[in-house]
């Protein structure tokens, strides 16, 4: 069983790439009457930068025994063992939930773009955990996971 998806959260790109752009062009012109120095050019563009790379794409995989979700370049992973899953629902996330990774209600929920994602029921440890993985085609992602729990039981 594999699956794979990723998803480009094109908006996190656009609205960071706006504030990115102002400052270079804040200390190209020297605006107002405390221009940016250098300093604050290269931190200020790096940070944000930074945040972009982290977070620009969500990608979904399930290969062998393992759920894996991966942002940006890849220094923020989950994992899941496939055997530790109860159960699995699609469910619209309300669009207050926001984008991201967020703790929510119901679990947590990594999502980077739409209001579906599949609510998940695990057993880590002997506690009773839930979670949402945002999702673009949350029906395939669900009959993937629920394949992978009917194999491993």
């Amino acid at each position: 069983m594999v699956y794979k998806k990723t998803q480009i959260g094109w908006w996190l790109i656009v609205v960071f790439t706006i504030p990115i752009l102002w400052l270079v062009f804040a200390y190209l012109q020297q605006w107002g009457s405390r221009p940016l120095t250098v300093i604050s050019l290269v931190f200020g563009d790096v940070l944000l930068i930074l945040i972009v790379l982290l977070f620009y794409r969500l990608t979904v995989e399930i290969e062998n025994d393992w759920v894996r979700l991966t942002y940006g370049i890849g220094l923020i992973r989950i994992r899941l063992k496939i055997e530790e899953l109860i159960s699995t629902k699609v469910v619209k996330t309300p669009w207050y939930y926001g984008l991201g990774i967020r703790i929510t209600p119901k679990g947590m929920l990594y999502n980077i773009q739409g209001s579906r994602a599949v609510l998940i029921e695990y057993m880590h440890r002997g506690e009773l955990k839930t979670v949402m993985i945002g999702s673009p085609e949350p029906e395939k992602l669900k009959r993937v996971l629920e394949t992978g729990l009917k194999t491993s039981n």
